[in-house]
């Protein structure tokens, strides 16, 4: 008991250092929709300041990108922001014709900032929900 008391004691002390990307295919417009989860402080502290539409842009630019299967760059559309407690909720939107399956994906968020990141993308399409993650030095990924 002493030692799961000392394990649960460290996670307290330790911050997780994480996002959540979740992609989702709009057939309705033929895009791709992701929604990037955030914690607000460690966003805040990645953009070093307040945390507006134009920087969270201009960093997501920066450290997201999609690309199709003959990687060919998706330019992803801002779709805003909410906050839910001390999360972040960030949104984007590209076309995508011939939907996810290939699309390749490249979350680099807050690799710059903590050496223990870890970022995790969920996909949502044809009826199927896949999973990658990324960790610092990580390649664009292919979804299957």
């Amino acid at each position: 008991m002493g030692a799961l008391l000392a394990v649960l004691g460290g996670l307290v002390l330790h911050p997780l250092h994480t996002t959540l990307t979740q992609l989702t295919y709009r057939e309705a417009d033929g895009t791709v929709e992701a929604t990037v989860r955030v914690f607000a402080d460690d966003f805040r502290a990645a953009l070093k300041g307040k945390v507006t539409d134009s920087a969270a842009v201009i960093y997501l630019r920066s450290t997201f990108a999609l690309a199709d299967s003959s990687g060919r760059p998706l330019v992803p559309t801002w779709c805003g922001i909410r906050r839910t407690g001390d999360l972040l909720w960030l949104c984007l939107r590209a076309p995508a014709a011939h939907g996810l399956s290939g699309l390749r994906v490249r979350v680099g968020l807050l690799f710059d900032r903590y050496a223990d990141q870890i970022n995790i993308v969920q996909a949502t399409y044809g009826g199927r929900r896949t999973a990658l993650l990324f960790t610092s030095g990580d390649a664009p990924k292919p979804l299957p």
